[in-house]
């Protein structure tokens, strides 16, 4: 095989890849249009000190959550989904007795919470790999483990008996909440798409504190 041949193969094998690329992109061009989606998403949240009226203080720690969803695809660009999320994280900080007269107590808990928000998501192209923004809007459940001093009966199964007893109860709240937040999204192919973005969480607790978290966080999702 000569020099001229070589080069002529080496031209069509380029043209021909091409043509398999070019026909690919266009042939997940606008695939998640009127597609349901269902997804995971590991999410690390930042840390966070809260300040409260009287001097109370709250430190809550790095924490790992992780998310499961669902969304539609109105067509390329708008989707609307919804989400669950919890999370488990140490908390610490000092509490002020109402009295005036008594020092601060120091504690420390373990915090639960629990999300559900609703979502929209905005892609700004209907192809393949596309940034993305959303907003969203939710409920979030906390549990401070801090004990209100009330016992409660709580049951359960230990070594495989049934059991009922005496259970501190903790401070415990419901408060909504709500963010936006930018990423990038890339489908693979008409059934597998990935995220990764990082959003802005706001808790509405009271008219003094309204704490934003900052969420990192991965997204592998699956269209059907």
């Amino acid at each position: 095989m000569n020099n001229k041949t070589s080069t002529k193969l080496i031209k069509l094998s380029l043209l021909l890849l091409v043509v398999i690329c070019t026909n690919t992109k266009a042939a997940l061009h606008d695939s998640r249009v009127k597609k349901w989606e269902f997804f995971l998403a590991p999410q690390a949240i930042n840390s966070k000190n809260l300040q409260f009226e009287h001097g109370g203080e709250t430190n809550i720690s790095k924490r790992s959550s992780l998310a499961i969803g669902f969304g539609y695809n109105l067509n390329s660009n708008i989707e609307l989904g919804g989400r669950f999320s919890s999370s488990s994280s140490s908390m610490s900080g000092t509490i002020v007795p109402d009295d005036g007269v008594e020092t601060p107590v120091p504690f420390t808990s373990s915090l639960y919470t629990s999300s559900i928000n609703f979502d929209f998501t905005y892609n700004f192209f209907s192809s393949p790999f596309t940034p993305y923004i959303t907003a969203n809007l939710g409920y979030t459940y906390l549990d401070s483990g801090i004990p209100t001093g009330n016992i409660g009966t709580g049951c359960g199964w230990y070594f495989g008996w049934y059991y009922c007893g005496p259970v501190a109860q903790t401070f415990t709240t419901s408060e909504f909440n709500y963010g936006a937040g930018l990423g990038l999204r890339y489908d693979f192919n008409r059934k597998l798409y990935m995220k990764g973005g990082v959003s802005k969480n706001i808790l509405d607790i009271n008219s003094t504190n309204t704490p934003d978290f900052t969420i990192y966080q991965f997204i592998i999702g699956f269209m059907f």
